[in-house]
């Protein structure tokens, strides 16, 4: 059954033995869970082993070389994600479990291909493959999200409690990845990444079958609750965006900020991200006892620039600990909800296509700011630039919230999807963008219907 923000949750078959004395069975949440655990932890140990080749290895000034080349390579494969893995996840038959199978295969298979090749040419390419990999998991991975869940109030809670998960395996599989790499060599490290990321393949035979709900009509999708929705959907990107380009900014900001100084300063600071992290993850489902997943975003854009307003009087250690620790939190307790305002209001049939869309707007968004951070400027510096960009998403986001809540998007809100071409209707001329109108019965030709609103944009 269909809510009308276009959610549906997928439940497996009830089983007719479902009785007291049946044995007790993992839920689909739980095995969704075991499999995006093993997943965070290979991830973690990708980077472990990345992180000491591209940037802890080299002089200064070809870190920043290194570190553009590789803010590079992580956009890219976004190339691939939102046209290709996107709609498939939507259009094969439970292709959100297989292609969440397939996908951490050819992650364990990437990484086995990696030993050995650290310092050869090939590694650039490797990494290229395994960003892609990664990118499509994840966008997989929130499709299947509402499979999980009996009602729409639970997607906060089950994206929050996922998010604690990749932290929590982030850690368990960062820190022994670093031990390991530290005594034993960066080959090492990937021979455990792959096999935790065959771990993760196994253990994805068993999530639950995803079907893919039917389009919204035409009706439907042109509707003024639907049109209200989708705007919604871009508001709360648009916010989520930022927030991501603010920790890619941080993040280096503070790497080359510190290094010069001592590199315990940078893992510091590294290790209080990783709690703000974990914090938000865990903040956004007590948040949404009481407040709505637009509530949340507006509060994380909000905190974050009044403490870095505050770290500016620092501009050093203590001030960079509570940026970092801060802007963790926001983006992780900020991507939960956005995550959950897709699921509840995106229609089930554009999942994929959704989550792929705006998986690149985001990574564009932590590029960007990224990049800013390799030019050189003080801690003092980047805190006021922080400051000021979360003090204008968040002045921007509290007047498009006010305009959602009174029903009326902005008038400059696109009749239809940037980068996207009108709908043609099956048999039908153009719809949504020029003068050729399909004409309804007993009516004359309107005004432009607006296509599908997805948030696709």
């Amino acid at each position: 059954m269909s809510t009308a923000g276009g959610w549906s949750p997928v439940r497996e078959p009830r089983d007719p033995r479902s009785r007291a004395d049946a044995p007790r069975t993992a839920t689909p949440f739980v095995r969704l869970a075991r499999v995006h655990a093993l997943s965070a932890a290979g991830d973690a140990t990708i980077a472990v082993a990345l992180a000491d080749s591209l940037f802890f290895s080299v002089e200064a000034d070809a870190a920043r070389s290194s570190v553009l080349l590789y803010l590079f390579l992580t956009l890219t494969p976004f190339a691939l994600v939102a046209p290709l893995i996107g709609p498939a996840v939507d259009r094969a038959p439970g292709g959100r479990r297989l292609l969440i199978v397939l996908l951490n295969a050819g992650r364990a298979l990437t990484a086995f291909f990696m030993i050995g090749n650290m310092d050869s040419r090939l590694l650039f390419p490797l990494a290229f493959a395994v960003l892609v990999l990664g990118k499509g998991y994840a966008v997989a991975k929130a499709s299947i999200v509402p499979v999980t869940v009996r009602t729409e109030h639970q997607l906060v809670n089950r994206n929050s409690r996922l998010a604690v998960l990749s932290g929590v395996g982030g850690l368990a599989g960062g820190v022994p990845a670093w031990l390991i790499g530290r005594y034993a060599g960066a080959d090492w490290v990937l021979g455990v990444a792959t096999g935790v990321f065959l771990g993760s393949c196994l253990l994805a035979f068993r999530l639950p079958p995803a079907e893919v709900a039917r389009r919204p009509s035409a009706d439907q999708a042109g509707s003024a609750a639907a049109e209200i929705r989708g705007f919604g959907i871009r508001l709360a990107a648009s916010g989520t965006a930022m927030l991501r380009g603010v920790l890619g900014f941080m993040t280096f900001l503070v790497a080359f900020g510190l290094r010069e100084d001592a590199i315990w300063q940078v893992y510091l600071v590294g290790a209080f991200a990783m709690i703000g992290t974990l914090g938000g993850s865990a903040a956004a489902a007590r948040m949404s006892a009481g407040a709505r997943e637009e509530s949340i975003l507006q509060m994380m854009l909000l905190v974050p620039a009044a403490v870095c307003l505050l770290a500016v009087w620092d501009g050093g250690l203590k001030g960079a600990i509570a940026v970092a620790l801060v802007v963790g939190l926001a983006a992780a307790a900020g991507k939960v909800a956005f995550d959950s305002v897709v699921q509840r209001d995106a229609p089930n049939a554009d999942y994929g296509r959704s989550f792929g869309r705006f998986e690149t707007r985001f990574q564009l968004s932590w590029v960007v700011g990224s990049a800013l951070a390799v030019v050189p400027m003080s801690l003092r510096i980047g805190f006021i630039l922080i400051t000021l960009a979360l003090s204008v998403a968040a002045i921007l986001h509290l007047v498009g919230a006010k305009n959602v809540s009174r029903g009326k998007p902005p008038p400059s809100l696109p009749r239809h999807l940037p980068g996207r071409g009108p709908r043609r209707a099956p048999g039908g001329p153009r719809q949504g963008g020029g003068p050729a109108q399909r004409p309804e019965s007993g009516r004359s030709p309107g005004p432009s219907r607006p296509p599908r609103p997805s948030g696709l944009s």
